[in-house]
């Protein structure tokens, strides 16, 4: 951690700096800086920044908090190699980032000449940079020459002296001091003017997933250390993003949102192995408990030994997955499109009614899955696909709440009853598809039997709820 003193002036194009007493010679290098934010640039309205930045001395992740004024700041380091944020600099920036998702907001490339100023006795007292910025954003292009003047062991007076000499020739500082808060002005009164208006369904979902891929990234340290809970919470958090994007798909740019969803699922697949090795443990634990078989009994031993083996060897693989170049273009796939995600002519319009009719869509594909699923009742497949498309609603309606309220919330809860009791269905299929081979064993005969109990009043729990949700309107 460093206490940073800085201060910023405007050049025009071209325009050097006059001769200053102490000012060995430029030396001239580039800076290649990422800038990242929330999709409604809470951080930099607070005034902290996160920044990947290479080229320089201190090449690397940057997180710079506020100071005193907008000139004193405190900067915290990390090294470059990390893809994404590292866990010790997001949790500085916790408190505004609120559990969103952080985005890629801004790239600038600056030509950078910087010098040394010293004091009479040859003792470092500042650093002087001439930078010339190129600043994309997502919302415009901009180019600009500034100056600045960074203290690194000189008098607090130095500043003012020097600002004082760069007036006499007509160089006054920076209206804009940060230069994130220059490159993304334009950006931040556009996202004022959207906050005034009707919320958009393209910003209803788009805000959504934000608060998920914020899951995502904020758990995975916690899914490679095996945390408790943490695995399960990124699963849900890429069931709740594929849903989304799979009901809302019309208001965005098709291949694009197939692709996020492809590499979203692949995941979940790899999340989803040792879950479900700890579910089915728990499960039939459980279940053994339920049909009141001794605490001793060596089957209890047998079924937690093999599914924690099997849970260890499915995090093992899927921790592998997270080291791959894959997961890393996932996680910048995700980022870079919520972005700047590409919109469709319906993605402006009023969210209320474009919304209410796509969900109203999703609702449909639920009711045909419920029609495959009743032809042919013994059919577990049937009920499982029923289930997929019962959580595509609740997920749907889960995304909408910001523009529908309370109602979306109450819809959402009645396709989570639906969605819980076929889980249930499920886990009691995947149950009995593990203990099969061991049938003959008497107590493995009366988790059978008691998973076909299970299953078929969870069926009709579930039935009951989709009739429920069905009838029910948002």
């Amino acid at each position: 951690m460093t206490a940073e003193v800085e201060r910023a002036f405007d050049l025009a194009p071209g325009q050097e700096l006059p001769t200053l007493p102490g000012l060995g010679e430029f030396r001239e290098f580039a800076l290649e800086a990422t800038y990242y934010d929330t999709r409604h640039f809470a951080l930099t309205r607070a005034r902290h920044v996160l920044r990947r930045r290479v080229g320089g001395a201190d090449e690397g992740w940057h997180v710079k908090l506020p100071g005193a004024d907008v000139e004193h700041r405190i900067e915290h380091h990390a090294p470059l190699g990390a893809p994404r944020p590292p866990a010790e600099l997001r949790v500085l920036i916790e408190g505004p980032l609120a559990g969103q998702a952080l985005l890629p907001v801004a790239r600038l490339h600056t030509v950078r000449r910087e010098a040394e100023l010293r004091g009479p006795g040859g003792e470092l007292w500042a650093l002087v940079c001439v930078d010339d910025v190129v600043a994309t954003s997502p919302v415009a292009r901009q180019a600009w020459r500034e100056a600045e003047v960074e203290l690194a062991g000189g008098p607090a007076a130095l500043i003012e002296d020097l600002t004082a000499r760069l007036a006499a020739v007509g160089i006054r500082p920076a209206l804009m001091q940060a230069k994130i808060g220059r490159t993304l002005g334009a950006a931040i009164e556009a996202d004022d003017r959207r906050s005034t208006g009707p919320l958009s369904a393209a910003d209803a979902v788009l805000d959504y997933l934000s608060v998920h891929l914020g899951t995502l990234q904020a758990l995975e340290a916690g899914v490679l250390a095996d945390q408790p809970d943490a695995v399960h919470r990124s699963r849900v958090a890429t069931r709740r993003m594929r849903s989304a994007l799979a009901v809302f798909e019309p208001l965005f740019d098709r291949v694009a949102v197939r692709e996020l969803r492809a590499e979203l699922a692949w995941h979940a697949v790899e999340l989803g192995a040792p879950r479900d090795a700890e579910v089915l443990r728990d499960h039939l634990l459980s279940a053994l408990d339920s049909i009141g078989v001794a605490e001793s009994a060596p089957q209890r031993g047998e079924i937690a030994a093999r599914l924690n083996g099997a849970h260890r060897a499915a995090h093992a693989e899927l921790a592998e997955t997270m080291a791959t170049q894959r997961y890393d273009g996932l996680h910048e796939l995700l980022a870079g499109w919520l972005a700047d995600p590409g919109l469709t002519a319906a993605a402006g319009a009023p969210a209320v009614p474009l919304l209410h009719g796509l969900l109203d869509r999703a609702r449909g594909r639920a009711a045909e899955r419920y029609g495959r699923a009743l032809a042919d009742p013994w059919n577990m497949t049937g009920w499982h696909e029923a289930r997929k498309a019962a959580k595509a609603v609740r997920y749907g309606a889960e995304a909408v709440v910001a523009a529908f309220g309370d109602r979306a919330g109450a819809h959402a809860a009645a396709w989570e009853a639906v969605t819980d009791a076929l889980g249930e269905v499920q886990d009691s299929v995947v149950a009995r598809d593990a203990l099969t081979d061991r049938a003959g064993d008497p107590v493995v005969d009366a988790l059978l039997a008691f998973q076909v109990g299970r299953g078929q009043a969870e069926l009709a729990r579930g039935r009951a709820a989709l009739e429920s949700a069905l009838a029910a309107s948002l």
